[in-house]
Formats: structure tokens, sequence, C-alpha cells
């Protein structure tokens, strides 16, 4: 009875890290990808308040 109460809190215990470390991961993905979307808009000539919003409409802040 031991054994299986450990692996259930193991189990639940790696699940509960393994959310938190996808959670972190897929922010700074995004981060990353507003970043380059900001970059190129702005390159393309996008005033700084153009670029502010066409990124809210695109990533849908």
């Amino acid at each position: 009875m031991r054994t299986v109460i450990t692996l259930a809190i193991g189990f639940w215990l790696g699940r509960q890290i393994y959310i938190k470390y996808d959670k972190q991961t897929a922010l700074k993905k995004e981060e990353q990808i507003k970043n380059r979307l900001k970059s190129f808009l702005e390159d393309n000539g996008l005033t700084k308040s153009e670029v502010k919003e066409t990124t809210e409409e695109i990533i849908g802040i």
C-alpha cells in the first residue's frame, strides 16, 4: 500500500513540475514571437503606436 501511495505522490509531483515548466516555456516562446513581430513592424516603417496597435490585434493581448 505504501508503494502505491508513494508512486501516486511521485507521479503527481512530476506532473505539477512539468505543467509549470510547460507554462514557462510557452510564455517565453510567446514573448519571443511578440518581439519578432514588433521588430518586423518597426522595420517596415510603422510608428510605435501603430506597432503596439497592430501587435495587440494580431496576438490578442
